[in-house]
């Protein structure tokens, strides 16, 4: 008789295991996530004053810092990809109808989203909140998946409550609107995750050969090395200012589990997966760089300076948006004590656990470090070792760092609850009550600042309108004016001379064809309303032609013979996209090889390790 089924029938304490419950468990799990994401999320979307004469109930949503800017380019996104672009990287409304190459320095990713939420919705109110609500789901979802890797159901909701609820997280949406750096809340426990697997456990399975547990431990480190090199380059695709910062405590995050688990290995094959990682996001993130000198990138540094951007510091800068950096310092105050309290309670009660547990306590000890280096990285006690930092301004502002201190203090949280079950069970009930208790002080309290400090002062602020038009003064050619504002209100195309014998046949964001007839007999010039910058190719009437920048506004300018002529414009690859593009497909084909070489062994030692049947 075979054993098999016996076996799958029975828990590792020898208690019988119930089908049902198998089921029941994960989908309330999955409830909860969806309900917490839920309540967190479209709660914004009936708040802020409503139209005149209508009620509080309509769909809507409360003006915020960027929003405005990424309203506009998710619509921008989307047109580009409806016109057959698979990498839209011109936007074709922005700054009076010049254009921009937007998508070419601010990452895509949000906008892939956006624009598939749209295809469903067919509203742009309704896919911002879908993408939303996706981001918060899914950003559960992976820290619940991170934290039921040593904790216990309940203590894995505690966890994911305080991800969604902590204010930082919420700040982002409710007040900045920043839709990008949402999705990095994603991307931060995949890392975790994937980066953590690749070290040993020091554990070892005394009924198993030595080659089973080699052929194993082969099959997980590619497999984790493919998904922590996904999940890297997927957060610079989403929003490289968090994801540079995230890499820097993510480091000593690493570092702290090789010393303790005594594992170089593991340190040197998740630094391979970040580096690939980075190669992955190449089609984005080479080209930014390498063309980075083409556009007035020094707006950003010269109006957000980073270390001004310290908390509780008192600069020009801080002072004069005194009231949003206040609520920074508070937030920064919330998230250091609760990684402190919730860190120390987890730590002394873990000291009275059982040995079961000593993998948690290994990873309490990483967490609250992470979380203490990264609060002090926001202060500027830190500013001469930031210094020292390779491009940290890349973060803009230093307190983008919350996002990480929000991850470390949910996972504490957690801890200190799982802690305390394990105490109660063990009828250790003074220590373990007090643990229970710190952990839910420690959440309650961040989720009451969160309802009375973040969501509550948005209640009435005036509703989200788009504007009239879009102006980015970030990514503008160095060729055209500083000043966005300097444009002239231009028609698509015209003659210098004013011969109105001009008609646009196509005008797609990053392909265009015009007509028109030069009636002049030594010639006239076609002036067209976009900035010439790299990438744009014309040809007339077939053939390549030369493309003048104008002294003025940097637009495009062709010359042209007497006659009638078909002009046709192109937004192309530099070599320096074509080398990103290049690169990111060979990480995907090493991600790739990585992945079926990790899931061929996996399965190889699953059939070598089934028992026989009958």
């Amino acid at each position: 008789m075979s054993t098999t089924a016996t076996e799958s029938a029975i828990r590792a304490d020898n208690k019988p295991v119930s089908s049902s419950r198998k089921i029941v468990s994960p989908l309330i799990v999955g409830l909860i996530c969806i309900l917490v994401s839920t309540a967190s999320v479209m709660t914004f979307f009936f708040m802020g004053e409503p139209p005149d004469g209508k009620s509080r109930w309509t769909f809507r949503m409360p003006d915020t810092h960027d929003m405005i800017l990424h309203y506009d380019q998710a619509v921008s996104f989307y047109n580009g990809l409806k016109a057959g672009e698979v990498y839209p990287r011109w936007e074709e409304d922005t700054n009076r109808g010049f254009g921009a190459p937007t998508t070419s320095y601010y990452p895509p990713g949000v906008y892939y989203l956006t624009s598939a939420v749209y295809l469903i919705v067919h509203n742009w109110l309704g896919a911002i909140a879908g993408a939303h609500l996706f981001m918060m789901i899914a950003s559960l979802a992976a820290i619940y998946v991170y934290a039921r890797r040593s904790m216990s159901r309940t203590a894995s909701v505690a966890v994911m409550i305080a991800y969604s609820a902590f204010p930082y997280h919420l700040l982002n949406q409710y007040q900045r609107g920043a839709l990008a750096e949402l999705m990095g809340f994603i991307w931060m426990p995949l890392m975790l995750i994937f980066g953590e697997q690749l070290f040993s456990k020091r554990i070892h399975d005394s009924e198993s050969g030595p080659q089973p547990i080699k052929t194993s431990r082969l099959a997980s480190t590619l497999l984790n090395m493919a998904g922590l090199a996904v999940s890297y380059g997927a957060f610079v695709w989403s929003h490289p200012p968090t994801a540079y910062q995230f890499s820097l405590m993510f480091g000593v995050f690493l570092a702290v589990l090789a010393i303790m688990r005594r594992d170089l290995k593991g340190l040197l094959t998740s630094g391979l997966a970040s580096v690939i990682g980075l190669a992955f996001s190449a089609a984005y993130l080479y080209p930014a760089a390498a063309e980075q000198e083409l556009i007035r990138h020094e707006y950003v540094s010269e109006n957000w300076p980073y270390h001004q951007s310290y908390v509780f510091a008192s600069t020009g800068y801080t002072m004069q948006y005194r009231a949003f950096f206040d609520l920074v310092d508070h937030v920064w105050l919330v998230n250091i004590g609760a990684i402190l309290l919730a860190g120390l309670f987890a730590a002394l009660a873990l000291r009275f656990s059982k040995s079961k547990l000593r993998l948690l306590s290994e990873r309490v000890i990483a967490w609250t470090i992470v979380g203490i280096v990264t609060a002090f990285m926001m202060t500027s006690l830190s500013e001469p070792l930031g210094r020292r930092i390779p491009r940290i301004d890349i973060g803009v502002f230093s307190w983008r760092m919350l996002g990480i201190t929000t991850l470390m203090a949910a996972l504490l949280i957690g801890a200190s609850v799982e802690a305390g079950l394990s105490l109660w069970k063990a009828r250790k009930r003074i220590i373990a009550s007090l643990c229970t208790s710190a952990a839910c002080i420690v959440l309650i309290g961040g989720i009451l600042f969160t309802v009375f400090q973040v969501v509550a002062v948005v209640y009435s602020a005036p509703a989200f309108e788009p504007e009239e038009e879009h102006l980015n003064y970030a990514i503008i050619p160095r060729t055209a004016p500083e000043d966005p504002t300097d444009l002239p209100d231009a028609p698509q195309a015209e003659l210098a001379s004013g011969d109105e014998k001009v008609s646009i046949e196509r005008w797609d964001p990053q392909n265009r064809a015009i007509k028109t007839e030069v009636t002049d007999d030594e010639g006239d010039q076609l002036i067209i309303r976009t900035f010439n910058f790299p990438g744009w190719t014309a040809r007339v009437d077939g053939q390549l032609a030369e493309i003048k920048t104008g002294e003025d506004v940097g637009d495009i300018q062709i010359d042209l013979n007497p006659g009638p002529h078909k002009i046709t414009l192109q937004y192309l690859d530099t070599p320096a996209r074509r080398r990103g593009k290049w690169i990111t497909i060979a990480a995907m084909l090493v991600i790739w090889i990585w992945f079926v070489a990790g899931t061929g062994l996996r399965r190889r030692l699953n059939r070598g390790a089934s028992p026989p049947v009958g």
